[in-house]
């Protein structure tokens, strides 16, 4: 990469209300940033949802939908397919350090084909090398990708309180117990008892940012007591659902 020769380009995020993008993918690789709000990122074997303090990683040709939970600010910066070979061909969530959300935000007035000036062309190459030294996240939720699971999966993506036993969750995917927990661990490298779990925090978080509250995102979720859902959800956020809703709400845009 010359100093001269532009590699990367970017726009800045900006929306009032919800939006879903349909499945669509980039030549380019993809690096997207939110400073307020959230947005689901879906592939066909996992999700992601990218909050304030992280950015999500998409590789070229990744196709993925989208979906905001309200207003959303941020950038997104997309990457010559050259500059991502050492880059991992799967997405990922790392930290979004200040420095490199300065910086992005900074480059994401980048626009595709412009030529670099010498400031610009140093300022890029920075901020890669922090990306590419930022810590990753193992956060998103997986999804198996055999038709029987898939079933289960998609049943409690529409309805996560939904209840049933294990033995009616295997029954639907028409498998014993024991083969339906094998192959679930198997497949998504995760118990199916802990994928409920992330499932329902992730659905709690779109909740509380789009301005519900605690005890009805609790129950809507599935959570039987106020308790154990502020338990498990600061187990797997680091923070209480009041909080996450306050730090996350997005501020008034315009």
């Amino acid at each position: 990469m010359s100093d001269t020769s532009p590699w990367l380009f970017g726009k800045n995020l900006q929306q009032d209300t919800r939006r879903e993008t349909e499945g669509h993918l980039h030549v380019e690789g993809q690096l997207l940033g939110i400073e307020s709000g959230v947005v689901g990122i879906r592939g066909a074997a996992a999700y992601w949802l990218v909050g304030p303090g992280s950015v999500l990683w998409l590789p070229p040709r990744f196709c993925h939908e989208a979906r905001s939970h309200g207003a959303v600010a941020g950038w997104s910066l997309y990457v010559c397919p050259a500059a991502c070979a050492d880059l991992p061909q799967e997405p990922f969530l790392a930290e979004c350090s200040r420095l490199l959300g300065a910086q992005a935000e900074r480059l994401s007035q980048t626009a595709e084909g412009s030529q670099w000036s010498p400031p610009v062309a140093r300022l890029a190459e920075s901020f890669w090398d922090e990306f590419l030294s930022v810590p990753r996240r193992n956060a998103s939720l997986p999804f198996p990708q055999s038709s029987r699971l898939g079933r289960v999966t998609e049943v409690l993506c529409a309805n996560p309180a939904d209840r049933r036993a294990q033995k009616d969750w295997a029954a639907l995917a028409g498998l014993s117990v024991r083969s339906f927990v094998r192959h679930f661990t198997a497949e998504t490298q995760m118990p199916f008892s802990i994928w409920k779990q992330r499932l329902r925090i992730l659905n709690a978080q779109e909740r509380l940012v789009r301005g519900e509250t605690v005890t009805s995102v609790a129950f809507s979720v599935g959570y039987e007591s106020l308790g154990a859902f502020a338990e498990a959800f600061k187990k797997n956020t680091g923070l209480s659902p009041s909080d996450y809703g306050k730090q996350r709400s997005v501020r008034h845009l315009g």
